[in-house]
């Protein structure tokens, strides 16, 4: 399926996440997709990554601080962001240290804000095709998108107070995606010719019975956003601001 992180994010899920006045936003990891619509929203954007290829096209944009770091071990001195936006990985962070880091970084009254975009399987044409695929591999079209991983935000010591809201989001798909799609799942493109070509056949009347006389189908994804407020009563050290307020990048 075309790639959840291509899909559009919903200017109103942003402004739920860090508001609509301009902020001092930090984004950890995800691409470059939310950083950029924040920094075009008029917020001051530092945007972080462990990978320096991605830090590299951050520089690029010219519209952000990028900082090459990981995202337990932040390089910035106490309370020094409104917000930190985290969008599709925050699982693949040490929660236990990943969670303090964004506490002892943000101000007093700072919001946390995390997200995933999960493919939903319920609209009637994504459940044939689902059916379809899986009578080729059993496994197609599964996937852990990592959004239960928020488990360990909703019970953090650190950010006692969270909300959570969902958002609808659509991503085109006309008939050369979907059918280039089918082609290269393991499964189908293992089969010999024949058979792929039936099971071709079939994505193809069933895009057509889909959407007859349109131009696209409109793949459902549903993103849904926690929003944490700070408190740093619970840090283990005490929070001490130097005079500088300076910030480190990397």
């Amino acid at each position: 399926m075309p790639s959840p992180r291509r899909s559009q994010f919903p200017g109103q899920a942003i402004d739920w996440m860090v508001g609509t006045q301009p902020a001092r936003v930090l984004n950890l990891g995800g691409g470059a997709a939310l950083p950029t619509l924040l920094a075009s929203r008029g917020h001051t954007l530092f945007a972080l990554d462990k990978s320096r290829k991605q830090v590299e096209r951050y520089r690029a944009d010219g519209r952000m601080v990028a900082v090459a770091a990981e995202a337990e071990a932040l390089p910035f001195e106490p309370c020094q962001f409104d917000a930190i936006t985290c969008h599709q990985v925050f699982h693949r962070f040490a929660p236990g240290l990943v969670l303090s880091e964004m506490a002892r970084v943000l101000r007093p009254g700072g919001v946390a804000c995390t997200s995933y975009l999960v493919r939903d399987d319920s609209v009637p044409w994504v459940k044939r095709l689902v059916k379809l695929l899986r009578q080729v591999d059993e496994n197609a079209m599964r996937g852990n998108y990592g959004h239960d991983s928020m488990g360990a935000l909703c019970t953090s010591k650190y950010f006692p107070e969270v909300e959570q809201r969902s958002f609808r989001v659509w991503q085109p798909v006309d008939r050369p995606t979907l059918l280039a799609m089918v082609r290269q799942q393991p499964a189908v493109a293992a089969l010999d010719d024949e058979l792929r070509q039936m099971v071709l056949a079939e994505a193809a009347e069933l895009y057509d019975s889909a959407v007859p006389g349109a131009d696209d189908l409109r793949l459902p994804y549903t993103l849904t956003v926690w929003r944490a407020w700070v408190d740093h009563v619970e840090l283990t050290a005490p929070i001490e601001i130097n005079d500088t307020g300076l910030v480190i990048p990397l």
